[in-house]
């Protein structure tokens, strides 16, 4: 018996040292597809370490920033363990605000530019990613530690000095970073979050911190019964104005597009 208890162990050690790659050469690229033809959507780097989640004969799957899944061809990497960098050490707001600046900036640039045939919402993904591994590259941090980064809380920021409210919600996924409160007419939008799904428990929590700052974070279970500390910064919340089918939309940069809601930007009022 404990010699099969030891042999799970390691074989359970070994599979979550396989599920990240490290690169091995100077300058590859990352694909959309497992094939050369396919749009290249950035660039990694030797050393780099990559959070993989499959493989065919000749190529890894990775999970870059946008949460998609990208392809890197195998002889270019090998197979690593992975040990996350000690954020505390960093100076972690700067880059989480390059961050915001490069999500805004994939956004924007996704009206205009044209990549194959892909659509608005692939090409802001590419866009997403490029522009992200960027700031993880300019850091020097591995692409595997991205959702950490993002989300990361320096603890003298954490603490709640002045509690304003907190509301305990269902919530359900719109559309990118955007939640509908359920039974409200009320919609979350967050800095970059991956819950997908719908009647979504969460926690609306909004207080100023020790340094006076404005805090409004979503917040998900990690599992049931382990509280709310899978957090979000909340960027805006909205109303909306106008929930039909088939609207037409002047946006700011003078183009008229299809749109099924429009939200005018509010402050959350919620009964206790």
């Amino acid at each position: 018996m404990r010699k099969i208890i030891i042999l799970f162990l390691l074989i359970n050690q070994l599979s979550i040292g396989q599920n990240y790659i490290q690169i091995v050469k100077t300058d590859i690229n990352i694909r959309m597809s497992p094939t050369t033809s396919s749009p290249i959507v950035g660039h990694a780097f030797f050393g780099e370490i990559y959070e993989t989640n499959g493989q065919n004969e000749k190529w890894y799957s990775v999970i870059l920033p946008s949460g998609k899944t990208r392809w890197i061809y195998k002889t270019l990497v090998k197979k690593t363990e992975f040990f996350p960098v000690e954020l505390i050490k960093l100076n972690i707001a700067q880059i989480q605000e390059e961050i915001y600046l490069a999500t805004d900036n994939a956004e924007k640039d996704s009206n205009s530019k044209i990549i194959d045939d892909l659509d608005r919402a692939e090409i802001n993904d590419i866009l997403y990613d490029r522009y992200n591994l960027i700031v993880m590259q300019k850091y020097s941090l591995n692409p595997a530690q991205f959702e950490s980064v993002l989300n990361y809380i320096p603890p003298s920021r954490s603490v709640i000095v002045q509690p304003v409210a907190e509301h305990l919600v269902s919530v359900s996924h719109v559309d990118y970073d955007l939640f509908k409160i359920d039974f409200e007419n009320f919609y979350v939008q967050t800095k970059r979050c991956f819950k997908l799904g719908s009647a979504l428990d969460a926690m609306i929590y909004m207080y100023y911190d020790e340094e006076n700052y404005f805090i409004q974070k979503l917040c998900f279970e990690d599992g049931y019964g382990k509280g709310f500390n899978n957090c979000y910064n909340i960027k805006n919340i909205y109303k909306s104005v106008i929930d039909e089918k088939n609207l037409v939309v002047l946006t700011d940069d003078g183009k008229i597009k299809k749109t099924s809601l429009v939200l005018k930007e509010t402050k959350l009022n919620l009964p206790d």
